[in-house]
């Protein structure tokens, strides 16, 4: 297994292996961290990323069974992605919501940074 100075891409192998297939086999990133000797899981996090950049289809739940899975079938893919593009769009509307809000606190030049 892999340690804090293992170069990236063991990182993202080591990950890719602990991930199962299909939702009742989901796995904790602090699981997977423990698993891979670290004190949190920003690495894992951060590794997941990038295989899901890199074509992995990884699905992390944040309902129960909490934890992430390799999508076992095209219907846990298409129901994880309508999911994510709602949470997506609820938080563009808070954030919409919040700069409103914003402009009672903020002074014009702090609300062009925005």
């Amino acid at each position: 297994m892999t340690t804090k100075t293992t170069p990236k891409s063991a990182l993202k192998d080591d990950v890719r292996t602990l991930l199962r297939y299909g939702k009742a086999n989901a796995r904790t990133g602090e699981y997977i961290a423990r698993v891979m000797g670290f004190k949190n899981d920003r690495v894992v996090r951060l590794a997941l990323r990038e295989l899901i950049a890199d074509g992995v289809p990884i699905i992390s739940l944040v309902e129960p069974p909490y934890g992430s899975y390799i999508a076992d079938n095209p219907e846990e893919l298409i129901e994880y992605l309508v999911k994510l593009r709602h949470r997506a769009v609820e938080i563009l509307g808070r954030y919409k919501d919040l700069k409103i809000a914003a402009k009672k606190i903020l002074d014009p030049h702090q609300m062009g940074l925005l």
